[in-house]
């Protein structure tokens, strides 16, 4: 009777051990996806090497958890910490070239960049609230109504930044800049449940300047 009951508990061990070997957490897989290398279109991530000036035959590496960022954005508001400090949201180097050489940031905003200030460095296109093109970095804002803010409507600040300056042509840097902003605001609006109106939320299309 002993060794049968030992035999039997061996048995019933060794089948929940080849069941945990076999099954995924679904929070680990959460967790993978939420990477900004596979949340981000081909596109972007083409964009975004492109403005970091990373050649297509070298090892791209990505950093960045865009759900963590619109986590923090959510408690930013609900503990009234918010400041225009931007949350890192996900960036691309080469493999041997240490820290991001282009990196996109959020953060939650007061208001709308003063027209005066903005014309002088900026190209400004008609995409979300306000979108500025600059040299080395550009802007895009947009609104968002979400459970997570208590069914307010925030205003977000996204930020797209280079180290280098661009080799493209200027047309093709200030698309490049404009589709990764769009790409990853998009991403972060549906981590964020935002509702509809933020003008972010289709594809992406070169926006008419201002």
């Amino acid at each position: 009777m002993l060794v049968t009951a030992l035999l039997t508990a061996m048995v019933a061990v060794s089948g929940c051990q080849d069941g945990d070997a076999n099954s995924k957490d679904p929070a680990d897989e959460d967790a993978a996806g939420s990477s900004c290398s596979q949340v981000l279109s081909a596109q972007a991530k083409a964009a975004m090497l492109r403005l970091a000036d990373v050649p297509a035959s070298a090892k791209a590496d990505y950093v960045g958890d865009p759900r963590r960022t619109a986590d923090q954005l959510a408690a930013q508001y609900l503990t009234g910490r918010a400041d225009e400090t931007g949350l890192s949201f996900c960036g691309a180097y080469a493999g041997s070239s240490g820290p991001a050489s282009v990196e996109v940031q959020f953060s939650l905003s007061r208001a709308l960049p003063r027209k005066r200030a903005a014309a002088a460095d900026f190209k400004e296109y008609r995409m979300g609230k306000a979108a500025l093109v600059g040299a080395k970095t550009a802007f895009l804002y947009f609104d968002c109504s979400s459970s997570k803010f208590d069914g307010t409507t925030q205003l977000i600040r996204g930020e797209v930044r280079t180290t280098y300056e661009d080799t493209e042509p200027p047309a093709v840097a200030r698309e490049d800049h404009l589709r990764v902003l769009h790409d990853s605001s998009r991403v972060l609006s549906g981590l964020l449940g935002c509702g509809q109106g933020s003008g972010i939320t289709g594809a992406f299309t070169m926006p008419p300047a201002v």
